[in-house]
């Protein structure tokens, strides 16, 4: 069974020495002409530069990627996501405007099998650790209060009940968010890697998306505000909460996100920094950890244990200044960047974002330096520049999300089918639409959307129609089309 499928579904070890086609006597295949790539049917190449990260970030992302051979933009906003929550949460930067808190957002893109849940729960284990040890500690201190409740005498001042510190939401709504602030942290981290409910749910309906969009933009400012509701006690105030986010969905909410007019104009997204890596899924073989991987791994969780106990411990807000060199590098990145920002410009069309750039930067700069030292006062101008060197790469990515928000669904799937096709065929050999229909990809197996896939691939040159009555592998066929002989 398994060789008669390989023989259907493809000859992929096979040199084609002679085309598998023959066209009917008196009828010519026209020519191939140079194929081109379709439109950001996929992300660009370009890979997230793990050398800008600080030496201790660095280290635990690429252990990460060696041991879930996911890619490495996926390792870089784990580790990132959470240095900003367990060294930035206390701290505010200088910036070329009003100081911002030393926090950031981010929003990973990936498909289902990517890698990015395996990434992100290597990254957050010390967290978990600290999250389980104040769990336990609570469970006594609750056991401890009923037993001063029971004891009590009638008329004397019953002892306050003790509050679990609560600082991570994984649930991602906007209620759960002010229930953990209301724990008293003073700080939040909103992780989730099924970030789907949340764009698609209650919180991003259509009669709450304004009002959420507005509070979390609050929660990345820095703001204060006021929510009051019936029967409850108070004016509702909610404090300035510096804020961490990392958001993970799968590409499917691509157009409902980045390709949403209001959510683009209502500035949630600008605030966060986004990745859509290409995936590496197909070359990922079996690879057992290595000691030395292990040993970086548990390091990182050491040091994010560390620190969060020590962001725990001590409220003191704490500011960080740039220094001369960090201060000149960040002005010519701004300037570099305004420049793009006029009619025309290469960053025109993405101007909430790009206008945020320079504060991006200054953040991203102060996380790593505060992960590298809790002590530091100032940002290096080392720093400063691998900062705007990963805001560069931000930068190219949320522009290509913007505009792959736009293309058609046949785009994506024409891409699909096209590498389907690569990978199952030589380069320049025939084949016909029910070879597609009964072993391609899920979206190319009706025969209409089969039929606009092609026309696609047509299009850019990938495929060309032969004429009816072809004979592929010596059957005729109505209809018959050829690979690119360069694809």
């Amino acid at each position: 069974m398994l060789a008669r499928i390989k023989s259907l579904v493809g000859r992929v070890d096979a040199k084609a020495s002679k085309p598998n086609f023959s066209v009917p006597h008196g009828e010519t295949a026209a020519p191939p002409r140079e194929p081109t790539p379709l439109p950001h049917a996929e992300p660009p190449a370009s890979a997230f530069p793990l050398d800008c990260l600080t030496p201790k970030l660095r280290s635990a992302a690429e252990a990460i990627v060696r041991k879930t051979q996911g890619p490495a933009a996926l390792a870089a906003q784990s580790v990132l996501s959470v240095a900003s929550l367990v060294a930035g949460s206390r701290a505010k930067v200088q910036t070329l405007g009003s100081p911002s808190n030393a926090t950031a957002a981010f929003v990973t893109i990936a498909l289902s099998g990517e890698r990015k849940s395996a990434a992100d729960k290597i990254a957050k284990t010390g967290i978990d650790r600290v999250i389980m040890r104040l769990r336990k500690e609570h469970e006594i201190a609750m056991a401890l209060h009923k037993s001063e409740i029971a004891s009590a005498g009638r008329g004397e001042e019953k002892p306050a009940v003790p509050v679990c510190p609560s600082f991570l939401v994984t649930e991602p709504t906007v209620e759960g968010a002010f229930k953990a602030i209301a724990s008293g942290c003073g700080f939040l981290g909103w992780f989730t890697d099924e970030a789907a409910s949340f764009w698609g749910g209650h919180s991003m309906s259509k009669d709450q998306r304004a009002k959420t969009s507005g509070i979390v933009s609050k929660f990345w400012d820095g703001d204060y505000f006021f929510r009051p509701r019936a029967g409850q006690e108070g004016d509702g105030y909610v404090p300035p909460t510096a804020t961490t986010i990392n958001l993970m969905f799968q590409p499917t909410l691509i157009r409902d996100t980045y390709g949403d007019e209001f959510l683009i104009g209502q500035g949630i997204l600008a605030r966060m920094l986004p990745c859509w890596p290409v995936s590496n899924m197909g070359n990922r073989k079996y690879r057992r950890p290595t000691a030395e991987d292990e040993a970086a791994a548990e390091r990182f969780h050491d040091e994010v244990e560390a620190a969060l106990m020590d962001t725990l411990a001590d409220p003191t807000q704490r500011f960080l200044s740039l220094s001369e060199d960090a201060l000149s590098i960040c002005v010519e990145f701004h300037d570099n960047v305004e420049a793009e920002l006029g009619r025309g410009g290469w960053a025109t069309d993405i101007s909430g974002f790009a206008s945020k750039a320079p504060e991006h930067a200054c953040r991203l700069a102060a996380i790593m330096t505060l992960f590298e030292d809790g002590a530091a006062e100032t940002v290096s101008g080392e720093v400063m520049k691998a900062a705007c060197e990963m805001v560069k790469y931000y930068l190219s990515q949320y522009k290509f999300l913007c505009i792959a928000a736009t293309n058609e669904t046949e785009i994506a799937q024409a891409q699909a089918l096209l590498d389907w096709l690569r990978k199952n065929l030589q380069p320049g050999d025939g084949f016909a639409t029910d070879r597609v229909l009964q072993f391609g990809p899920v979206a190319a197996r009706r025969s209409k959307a089969l039929d606009r896939q092609l026309a696609v691939l047509m299009q850019y040159g990938w495929i060309q129609d032969l004429p009816a009555g072809t004979k592929i592998d010596g059957k005729k066929r109505r209809k018959a089309f050829r690979l690119s002989p360069k694809a």
